[in-house]
């Protein structure tokens, strides 16, 4: 053999025998990583993860016998088409070792194991370098030789740090050593720049990124360990990799850079097969750490987005950028977009049947109202301090219940409502007791639908109850003077009381007395509902009569409340959908001249549909107060919450 083959003969199995550490690499991380997490995989809770741990180092146990096989030592080339077939070869392992990869992923855990799926990354990162696919369309573009393979090895790794070479700098006071890494990075692909010294690559690094640091130990003035330690020390700067490469080998130089937060540390001279391997691993975790970061920066801005919805500032499309991503994340951008867009309609429609709702409260509102009825049960002298406390104002009104004042909290300094109770629903211990239990519930209510309840006193035999003092016009009081209302005004009243019912009913508090005259409507359209928990002191007793009974309105009540039987927050859904009649036909669905006949129609006949007494009244509408008004608690709609999102789908 001449020379000069002699030299080509070297080459090449210099080549082959590079490939063969470049193939071998993964399969030595893998086993590596698998065997790790075996050793850690003990008692019978991870008998299932064992298994499919020894299953994957099968897998790469068999992928090293075909690499072995294929580029034995003593080789000193191979061709094309016996590259081809070793690529082929390999997928059938690489494919069992991602599918058990998945499967432990797909497991789930605890907190506690991210350190085991950050190892599971690792192990697919390495199995997907198996049989490149994209390395064996480089040979299927001509490589028919080893030389021209090497060639596209730099190609290759640029594909792997997110379509564009790894921007490195090394950091050595040699220059032969500098030059040298420098040739061989940028041969694998890789942007490259150097440092003299630490304080020279301090000053780089401050003004421009870096995707990997290759940092020498020995250096004067400012060493390789305050280079290390301030580099992880900034926040700035901390997630950058770190390869310590020196001259020193003593084991605690290695620990002391370990310590500080390099990735790794090769001694020198290295092999630059484990260079290469190890550049490629600290990319590796690099680039899963960018991809960490951007992910975590793209949820706080959907948690951000959230927060502006809540205070009103969002504006569609916010999230355009997050919704572009392909993942779960992408998907859950999208979908929180789209409610929000579907949100901001619905509120926009409310906000023009409160519109109607607020122009119906001040036509009403400059109408002379009617004298009050006849005092029920004690009056307050108005303009005396009542209780000790409450300078009384005004009367509110008067109802079944009792009578409402205005007056002045004089320990407070504002304005309240004071509702004194009919002395005969107050009379019994036991019922005091009740309402006192209810009444704990009811303050637990905050929502601004809801007339807040604040305590319930007694004062000279007379028991009341102070609440939130509201200026308005009841829905009684509306009805009685417009005579009917408008669709609009009627779906803004039923979607306000749906509000208001579904936190009540979320807290087990059941108003069950639900009317016109408990619907408080302030100078903006805005609902208030009043008294819930009161009428638990109009519920029959062996103590309460019919009169007592009749307190409870019986046109407004379900028929299981009729029958004293059990009541939830369908018997206050029976109330809305009786309401909401009125509005909008001016009638009740059931009339009569007795409170016995009125209690008998409840119980037998259905009422007619509001279409056919009022043609403005859509049948979708029509239809929801029909379901309301269902005998059977079953056939009614099932929750305040699910009738709020009906009213938001009527057109």
């Amino acid at each position: 053999m001449s020379d000069s083959e002699a030299k080509i003969s070297a080459v090449a199995q210099a080549s082959v025998a590079e490939l063969r550490h470049d193939m071998r690499t993964p399969v030595h991380l893998i086993v590596g990583y698998c065997e790790m997490l075996l050793e850690d995989a003990t008692g019978p809770v991870h008998a299932d993860r064992r298994q499919v741990l020894e299953g994957a180092l099968e897998a790469v146990h068999d992928a090293l016998q075909l690499i072995d096989s294929s580029l034995p030592s003593t080789r000193d080339s191979i061709t094309h088409p016996e590259m081809t077939r070793l690529h082929e070869s390999l997928l059938e392992p690489r494919g069992r070792i991602l599918q058990a990869v998945t499967t432990l992923i797909g497991a789930g855990g605890s907190s506690s194991d991210e350190a085991f799926t950050e190892d599971l990354l690792k192990v697919r990162s390495a199995a997907e370098r198996l049989a490149d696919v994209r390395r064996a369309a480089a040979d299927k573009r001509g490589t028919s030789n080893t030389a021209d393979y090497e060639a596209h090895d730099g190609d290759l790794q640029a594909d792997r740090n997110q379509g564009r070479p790894a921007r490195i700098l090394v950091v050595d006071d040699v220059e032969d050593n500098r030059d040298i890494l420098e040739r061989r990075l940028k041969k694998q692909g890789h942007e490259v720049e150097c440092a003299g010294d630490g304080r020279e690559a301090i000053e780089m690094i401050s003004v421009r990124q870096y995707d990997l640091v290759l940092l020498d130990v020995m250096m004067p003035e400012v060493d390789g360990y305050e280079v290390l330690e301030r580099l992880k020390g900034s926040r700035g700067t901390r997630d950058i990799p770190v390869i310590m490469i020196s001259a020193l080998d003593d084991m605690s130089s290695i620990v002391r850079c370990i310590e500080r937060g390099a990735e790794d540390y090769l001694p020198k001279p290295f092999d630059p097969v484990l260079l290469r391997a190890r550049i490629n691993a600290s990319l590796e975790k690099k680039r899963l750490r960018d991809a960490e970061i951007e992910y975590l920066g793209q949820v706080s801005k959907v948690i951000e987005a959230a927060a502006a919805v809540e205070k009103g500032h969002y504006e569609h499309g916010g999230l355009s950028d997050v919704a572009l991503r392909s993942d779960q994340l992408g998907k859950l951008a999208r979908v929180f977009d789209s409610m929000v867009a579907e949100v901001e309609s619905r509120e926009d429609r409310l906000r023009e049947q409160i519109d109607d709702l607020k122009a119906d409260v001040e036509r009403t509102r400059s109408t002379p109202r009617q004298e009050d009825s006849a005092p029920v049960g004690p009056s307050l002298p108005i303009g005396e301090v009542f209780a000790g406390r409450y300078n009384v104002t005004e009367v509110l009104g008067r109802g079944g219940m009792g009578a409402v004042y205005r007056a002045h909290d004089q320990d407070l300094g504002e304005d309240i409502a004071i509702k004194v109770l009919r002395p005969d629903l107050v009379y019994n211990p036991a019922l005091i007791d009740r309402f006192k239990t209810e009444l704990k519930l009811t303050r637990r209510l905050s929502h601004h639908n809801v007339v807040r309840t604040y305590d319930l006193g007694e004062c000279d035999g007379n028991y009341y109850i102070t609440m939130e003092c509201v200026e308005g016009v009841t829905a009684r009081e509306l009805i009685d003077t417009r005579g009917r209302l408008g669709v609009p005004s009627t779906l803004a009243l039923a979607t306000q009381l749906a509000e208001a019912l579904s936190v009540a009913h979320k807290h087990n508090v059941i108003h069950r007395d639900i009317k016109p005259q408990n619907l408080l409507l302030d100078g903006e359209g805005v609902l208030k509902v009043m008294d819930f928990g009161i009428a638990r002191l109009a519920e029959r007793t062996d103590a309460v009569t019919e009169a007592g009974l009749v307190v409870g309105t019986p046109a407004y009540m379900a028929p299981e409340q009729l029958l004293d039987e059990d009541v939830d927050a369908r018997s206050d859904l029976y109330a809305v959908g009786v309401v909401m009649y009125e509005c909008l036909t001016g009638r009740l669905p059931f009339e009569a001249k007795s409170t016995i006949s009125l209690i008998a129609k409840l119980l037998r006949e259905d009422p007619s549909p509001p279409t056919t007494l009022n043609r403005e009244v859509p049948q979708q509408i029509s239809s929801l107060i029909m379901r309301l008004l269902a005998k059977e608690p079953a056939k009614r709609i099932g929750s305040a919450l699910e009738l709020r999102n009906l009213l938001d789908t009527v057109e």
